[in-house]
């Protein structure tokens, strides 16, 4: 999903190979194990506010949010993939300050349960409209 190529995060892409490489057990298919799901959320940051404490915040609240998420999911990935040797995920959140036409903006990304998707995403919408609203050091 777009150009987020961190170590260690899976890419939510899709891939092809052989039948003989899926019949002889070489890959696990995570959708199907705890239904996890990366999600983004962009944020337009106000134009004359300092962006790297809007950046800080934005990363604290949404570390704090999907903590729980985090810990279940590499717990999860960590026994499913123990069979497979397959090497340790981070599901820790990222967040980038990106330039765009409209100014600057602020993507986060994070894991949630594919059926908590809508819930997560209203918390930290909300949580990140009181950051904008407080009055921020210059």
């Amino acid at each position: 999903t777009r150009n987020w190529n961190d170590a260690g995060h899976p890419t939510g892409r899709r891939v092809a190979f052989v039948n003989s490489f899926a019949m002889e057990g070489h890959f696990f298919n995570f959708s199907t194990s705890g239904q996890w799901m990366w999600d983004e959320l962009n944020v337009q940051l106000p134009a004359g506010q300092n962006p790297y404490a809007l950046l800080q915040g934005i990363q604290s609240l949404v570390n704090e949010q999907t903590q729980k998420n985090v810990s279940e999911a590499e717990a999860e990935w960590r026994r499913t993939t123990r069979r497979y040797r397959v090497k340790s995920f981070s599901a820790t959140p990222g967040v980038q300050l990106v330039a765009t036409s409209q100014g600057l903006e602020v993507r986060a990304r994070y894991i949630t349960r594919a059926y908590e998707r809508f819930d997560t995403r209203q918390k930290l919408n909300d949580a990140v409209v009181d950051l904008l609203h407080r009055k921020q050091p210059e």
